[in-house]
């Protein structure tokens, strides 16, 4: 990635006025000022990008696991959440990045579209058979969730209460004989349950205590697109890399904005932390969400009252990675995901970090690593609870669960810790996904914003469910 600190003192000049100012140096900021560059209508000097930090590309990095394994790792966006209709599928091609398959389709949503996804019960892999049941079992879990979350659309009565999901797929098993019967009876119907949830939330980034039916008016695409999902091998950051290229006289680092005034005579005036004042005909808020839920980015006016709204209600998904590398594969190299059917005991302490979904980078990257992901506020509580070094052995001690007490101790490990993207002024935490709380689905409104001159976009509430296409651009938020 270009260098683009100011400790370098490359970068052009900051000026006191452009026609078009855009606040934040992440994916999306930086995918702004490209494309007003690219159009034609734009110089360099009309357009500058203020970003907060030393480095640019937001919760996009990727990094070497370690200088003896340089294997990359993204410590944030990691994924091509399908290739049909994607824009990162048109920029790869522009820019020759390539991809590499995982699977056909969602493999959290849509586990049995994904070769070689192994379901542990214990210690004991599943049959090929077992393992297709099981997912056929979890599409009819979807189904369930998609009748019921339709039938509540049309529900208007004003004393509904909307139920978590975890409360949910406890009144299907408590009340579903048949759901219940086509697991195995009701212990292996809540293992199985269980299980499926723990996909939903590591897709979600949320816990199922958080999420609700909502989510599930359509279970076909949930914020992805159509086709295959895939890593990029060269790191995502290669896509920050090219996006930026013409934008190195417009960019600045270490920038930190305070307020933005868009009602002045002057058109949209931009004050800095450092006292530094720009002035702009428009300007494009591009900020992690974080900042804007602190409060230490002020609006004059202040915003209307629904944005407001939207901004509060709208939660990061946290997921948290915890890769860890052994001297050799001891695994079954043909595995692409490992679930863990049943939880680990409790004891010792640290088996409280329980993973359910374990990724193979054999397969993936052709190294010696397996990522565990921990979700939601229970990925907080451990990250606040837990030191690395804690993480990482509850995952070889998982391991050992299921492949034996003999399995080689790992000899490496890389976590991402919630503020593992962050700066103290960004404000963000290690999150990947915008998710909108779903008890407020009739408010439901997305919480992105520009802003030209003195004209304040319409306000006007958007009272309906979110669709596919409204998840997905949320999930690249």
């Amino acid at each position: 990635m270009p260098d683009l600190t100011n400790e370098t003192n490359t970068e052009a000049p900051l000026e006191s006025s452009y026609r078009v100012a855009v606040i934040g140096a992440g994916l999306a900021g930086v995918s702004a000022a490209n494309a007003l560059l690219s159009s034609g209508r734009f110089d360099a000097s009309d357009v500058c990008v203020l970003e907060a930090q030393s480095r640019i590309g937001g919760r996009v990095q990727t990094k070497s696991f370690s200088d003896s394994l340089p294997v990359n790792v993204e410590v944030g966006a990691a994924w091509i959440h399908g290739t049909g209709g994607n824009p990162f599928a048109k920029l790869a091609q522009k820019f020759g990045i390539s991809f590499k398959e995982i699977s056909p389709r969602n493999p959290w949503l849509h586990p049995g579209s994904c070769p070689n996804f192994v379901i542990f019960d214990d210690s004991r892999e599943l049959s090929e058979q077992q393992t297709k049941e099981s997912w056929e079992q979890q599409e009819r879990l979807m189904r369930k969730f998609q009748e019921l979350a339709r039938f509540q659309e049309l529900d208007h009565s004003t004393d509904r209460q909307e139920k978590p999901l975890s409360a949910v797929a406890d009144h299907l098993i408590a009340s579903d004989q048949e759901l219940v019967e086509t697991m195995g009876g009701a212990k292996k119907a809540r293992e199985k349950v269980d299980l499926f949830l723990r996909l939903i939330e590591a897709w979600m980034g949320l816990t199922a205590d958080d999420l609700n039916l909502d989510a599930f008016i359509e279970t076909d695409l949930m914020g992805d697109d159509p086709g295959a999902h895939c890593i990029v091998p060269a790191g995502m950051e290669r896509f920050i890399d090219h996006l930026s290229e013409p934008l190195h006289d417009v960019i600045h680092t270490n920038v930190s904005v305070a307020s933005i005034n868009y009602d002045s005579p002057d058109g949209v005036v931009i004050e800095c932390n450092d006292g530094r004042r720009v002035t702009a005909d428009r300007v494009i808020v591009a900020t992690s969400l974080g900042l804007l839920q602190s409060g230490k980015l002020h609006f004059q006016p202040d915003l209307p009252v629904v944005k407001k709204g939207a901004i509060k209600r709208s939660k990061m998904g946290q997921y948290m990675k915890v890769l860890v590398q052994f001297p050799e594969v001891f695994w079954p190299k043909h595995i692409r995901f490992m679930a863990q059917l049943k939880k680990s005991p409790s004891d010792p302490s640290d088996r409280r970090i329980y993973f359910p979904l374990v990724f193979n980078y054999d397969f993936a990257k052709g190294v010696p690593i397996l990522e565990g992901v921990l979700i939601g506020d229970n990925a907080s509580a451990i990250s606040a609870e837990f030191t690395d070094e804690e993480i990482a052995h509850a995952l070889f001690l998982q391991m050992q669960d299921t492949f034996g007490p003999d399995i080689p101790e790992p000899v490496g490990h890389f976590i991402t810790r919630m503020s593992g993207l962050s700066a103290p002024i960004a404000v963000s935490p290690c999150g990947i996904y915008l998710m909108i709380q779903t008890s407020y689905k009739k408010q439901w409104q997305i919480a992105c914003f520009s802003r030209g001159k003195r004209q304040m976009p319409s306000t006007k509430a958007h009272f309906k469910q979110p669709t596919s296409r409204d998840l997905k651009q949320q999930r690249k938020s």
